[in-house]
């Protein structure tokens, strides 16, 4: 048995003693994956989360969906992703208010542009819409921002954002109409492993038997990994971003600016909700800090100069467990058999019905994904890590 099952806990009286396929994390990634393996037929499904409901960084993001990057394998994964979340409300049921309002990617540098460029080709290749926004158009299409900074503007009009507490409601809504079973405050301590599989979790002393374990626990990854006795890649590390007080419509797509490593859109309510990244080091905290929106205010001034006098109104941080490439760890983990992983994301918000497909369809029938296949958990041993140039990350 790995970790140490805690006498301490109070346990829930309703929590079964044995499930199919247990889920450790109920936020967005882990609920996608719920759903989507009922609709493979397994219904006997139980989702476990140490926090409390939207307590983790399903909560906690910018909410902006995407279907291409730079790189055929990001792109292919997040195509598939765009494509979900626009038939997302029809298949739970329930309104996720995706909305298709576009998504641009700025480049403020010639490099930048030539990846752009590159993107454009690979984006043609795999069926993703995207057309590059001339200089006589750009003010049509972003009145507001900074004309002379923009070295190019490739849009994705397939591309929007959907709010988080819509998402999640509505997959956890339809989760549990389709029989999952989801508790929140109920934190996993243990795991066992028998005959080289994961074949139960503890919560407290109290065991669950479990045919498949599934890790999916955002910031918490590492070390539930520890607790099952196995290792993955990467690191955990905040991520902050603000609202600005509401202000009449400015901004209609959703922005990625590579360059500023910035991000954000204009809420229907009139908030601009983003964020910058930079370079800090990695700690496990919800605290934010100054100098993040100090370089989210730089950036503001200097891409939209009309946002000088607005105020912020809310400024929070949400944890996130990265991979060294920032891309997913998505599969079984190579070390111990029935334990598979959906983490190491960097923009595990959009990319979250998509994994959940491949994720439960792979646990389900065996067949791994072509579009699943770069991002397994051992491509750093076999010195295969996907590059990435068209993320809003900062490396620490």
């Amino acid at each position: 048995m790995s970790g140490k099952p805690m006498g301490t806990m109070a346990i829930n009286a309703s929590l079964p003693k044995k499930a199919s396929v247990v889920i450790v994390g109920g936020g967005i990634q882990g609920l996608c994956c719920a759903f989507y393996l009922t609709t493979f037929g397994i219904k006997d499904i139980l989702v476990l989360d140490a926090g409390y409901w939207q307590g983790g960084a399903s909560g906690r993001n910018g909410t902006l969906i995407r279907p291409g990057f730079g790189g055929p394998e990001w792109t292919e994964l997040f195509k598939l992703s765009c494509d979900e979340w626009s038939r997302l409300s029809r298949k739970l049921g329930e309104n996720v208010m995706f909305t298709k309002r576009g998504y641009s990617m700025i480049a403020e540098r010639a490099e930048t542009a030539a990846m752009l460029e590159r993107a454009a080709d690979v984006h043609r290749d795999l069926g993703v819409h995207s057309y590059f926004v001339s200089r006589e158009e750009l003010p049509r299409h972003l009145p507001a921002i900074n004309h002379r900074r923009v070295a190019a503007t490739l849009h994705l009009p397939d591309g929007g954002v959907a709010p988080h507490h819509a998402a999640m409601k509505g997959l956890r809504a339809a989760c549990e109409r389709n029989g999952v079973q989801v508790f929140y405050r109920t934190a996993v301590t243990a795991f066992d492993r028998t005959g080289g599989r994961a074949s139960a979790v503890y919560v407290g002393q109290y065991r669950i038997d479990a045919g498949t374990v599934v890790v999916a626990a955002g910031g918490q990854n590492l070390q539930l990994a520890d607790l099952a006795g196995t290792k993955l890649d990467g690191y955990s590390m905040r991520i902050e971003a603000m609202a600005l007080e509401p202000i009449r419509p400015l901004i209609k797509p959703a922005l990625a600016l590579i360059d500023s490593l910035a991000y954000f859109h204009q809420t229907s309510r009139g908030e601009i909700v983003g964020g910058t990244e930079v370079p800090e080091r990695p700690r496990m905290s919800l605290a934010t800090d100054l100098p993040v929106m100090a370089a989210t205010a730089k950036v503001y001034l200097d891409m939209f100069p009309q946002l000088a006098e607005v105020r912020v109104l809310r400024h929070w941080a949400g944890m996130i467990h990265v991979s060294s490439d920032f891309g997913p760890l998505l599969g079984e983990h190579p070390d111990l058999k029935d334990l598979w992983f959906s983490a190491g994301w960097s923009y595990g918000f959009a990319g979250a019905p998509g994994a959940g497909l491949l994720l439960a369809k792979a646990i389900a029938t065996g067949d791994i994904d072509s579009r699943m296949r770069p991002f397994a958990i051992d491509r750093f041993d076999r010195g295969k890590p996907v590059a990435e140039a068209g993320i809003v990350l900062a490396k620490n």
